[in-house]
């Protein structure tokens, strides 16, 4: 019982969001990712090592984060008890979204999903980029053995020029079972949401320590994830900010990783 928090970092660098530059300069610097990971780590460690980071997909990035030397870095990950999951960015950044198409959804998830396998390491969660996220999507989640999402922000509606790109208007703000049908309602998916509560980025110290005081006075089990961004560490008060939310967050609750949460659905009867 009470309240469980997990910690996501989605694995995006600051270039990526900056369309006016050349291809080339929107890419990924290795050196520079490489540094950046090693500051979760260390962020990490606050509670307990627990995270999960979600390498980042997209048409610009393939399978950069495949890389060999990147690789390494995910297995350190996960033999420290963190997690790498798969982060969609399925997209033409701000005019064309592809995130409820399986012909292209299809082959993202399950090329990252299958790189990291085949690689040895053991993916069991999927966030969408933007939160994006829609029942399409669910069918290959669990194709690709992944029991776990964390696209849901409650309320979130976000569209652009014109475009719908993430809807979450209605949806719980505790865990729960993905249904097939409309992804903001309960069903009987093989898919576990997990609702973002902490978005450190956009809330205040004192929004955060609201936040967790409220999911805190619930009973029964209440999972949340927590989110933090890959660029937000480039920063050294962003870095501050990360520490001194996830120390607010562990006033009140307890950090998780995925099969602790699949293990508190089943105990919850989810």
């Amino acid at each position: 019982m009470g309240l469980n928090f997990v910690f996501t970092i989605d694995g995006d660098w600051d270039e990526y969001f900056y369309t006016k530059l050349p291809e080339e300069r929107r890419r990924p610097v290795l050196d520079r990712i490489l540094s950046l990971i090693r500051a979760e780590e260390e962020a990490a460690a606050a509670v307990g090592g627990k995270f999960i980071h979600f390498a980042h997909t997209s048409p610009l990035v393939r399978d950069f984060f495949l890389r060999p030397e990147l690789i390494a870095a995910w297995k350190r990950l996960e033999a420290s008890g963190a997690e790498v999951g798969v982060h969609c960015h399925e997209e033409d950044l701000y005019t064309a979204w592809h995130y409820a198409d399986p012909e292209r959804m299809g082959p993202a998830i399950g090329g990252m999903a299958r790189g990291l396998r085949e690689a040895g390491l053991s993916p069991a969660a999927y966030r969408g980029g933007f939160m994006a996220f829609g029942p399409s999507v669910i069918p290959l989640l669990e194709a690709n053995g992944l029991a776990l999402d964390y696209s849901c922000d409650p309320g979130r509606y976000l569209v652009t020029n014109g475009q719908l790109v993430s809807d979450w208007r209605g949806a719980p703000d505790n865990f729960y079972r993905l249904d097939y049908l409309d992804h903001r309602k309960p069903g009987a998916s093989r898919v576990c949401e997990v609702p973002l509560g902490v978005y450190i980025e956009r809330q205040s110290l004192l929004q955060i320590w609201r936040t967790c005081r409220r999911l805190a006075r619930r009973e029964g089990h209440t999972v949340a994830a927590v989110l933090a961004h890959t660029y937000d560490f480039a920063s050294w008060k962003m870095r501050l900010k990360i520490r001194a939310a996830l120390a607010i967050c562990k006033l009140y609750g307890t950090f998780i990783g995925s099969r602790e949460v699949l293990e508190k659905a089943k105990e919850a009867g989810i």
